[in-house]
């Protein structure tokens, strides 16, 4: 007997993974001829803030380096590329693609001005981690307080 295994709700992944290619793929088409006319699938992004920076990581496994794109317009951080992945024409059995090949455009407007030219980008196993840093005006500042 084999093991299934079991899911209150069968078809639920199946489903998500659906809406999730819709979106990443044929939804980007009402975009029109811009960028996001061309994009074919989203990375994953986290972004955190701390006291004097903005931190983003981008799930990027396989790609080379030359083939991410990272720049800052005002305080808009774009984080663009394209993952090429070889896939054999021909198959003697069964094959299943699930990983996203092609362009990707990812743009997050940061909440506080930043400092552009001290931008900087690490790509390490797979993670793309890019900090940014806020404007002077725009960092945390604790303020002292004295006893009466």
């Amino acid at each position: 007997m084999a093991l299934v295994r079991w899911s209150p709700l069968p078809g639920l992944e199946t489903l998500r993974q659906e809406i999730d290619r819709l979106f990443e793929t044929h939804l980007a088409e009402f975009f029109g001829d811009g960028e996001m006319g061309r994009v074919t699938w989203l990375p994953r992004m986290d972004v955190r803030e701390t006291d004097t920076a903005f931190i983003v990581e981008v799930d990027l496994p396989g790609m080379a380096i030359e083939d991410i794109d990272v720049h800052v317009e005002g305080n808009t951080l774009v984080i663009a590329g394209e993952r090429k992945l070889e896939r054999a024409e021909e198959h003697l059995g069964m094959a299943r693609y699930e990983r996203a090949a092609g362009r990707f455009h990812r743009a997050y407007t940061l909440p506080a001005p930043v400092v552009a030219d001290k931008v900087e980008a690490r790509y390490c196993n797979g993670v793309l981690t890019v900090t940014v840093p806020k404007a002077e005006a725009a960092k945390t500042k604790r303020i002292a307080i004295q006893a009466a």
